[in-house]
């Protein structure tokens, strides 16, 4: 459904380890936007209908009315670019602006 590259993984690890993230889970959702999608996530309590996965031993969620918005989604963490440093990247095939990455910019395969 969503796959979370390896170097996404290590740096939601990280974030668990705040306290006020125990017991919670990563919740993605998108919101379409004039210029395409803005991305949002966060961590959590898992509520009903939600769909509940998980990838490279992340668990995650996401709201069922938004599973056509987000399946085939890949979250990568990487350098953005000089200026922002880095950050979460979201490739995803159903936004409207998405560009496939060129061969050598591909995430790691999980």
């Amino acid at each position: 459904m969503i796959t979370i590259t390896k170097n996404a993984a290590e740096e939601i690890g990280l974030s668990t380890q705040n306290p006020d993230a125990q017991g919670l889970n990563i919740r993605f959702a998108v919101e379409e936007t004039d210029e395409g999608f803005r991305y949002l996530m966060g961590f959590d309590e898992r509520s009903d209908g939600d769909i509940h996965l998980e990838s490279n031993g992340i668990e995650y969620v996401f709201s069922y009315s938004q599973k056509e918005l987000l399946e085939g989604m890949v979250v990568d963490f990487d350098e953005i670019d000089t200026e922002n440093g880095y950050g979460f990247i979201f490739m995803n095939p159903n936004d409207p602006n998405y560009v496939p990455p060129e061969e050598g910019d591909a995430p790691e395969k999980p």
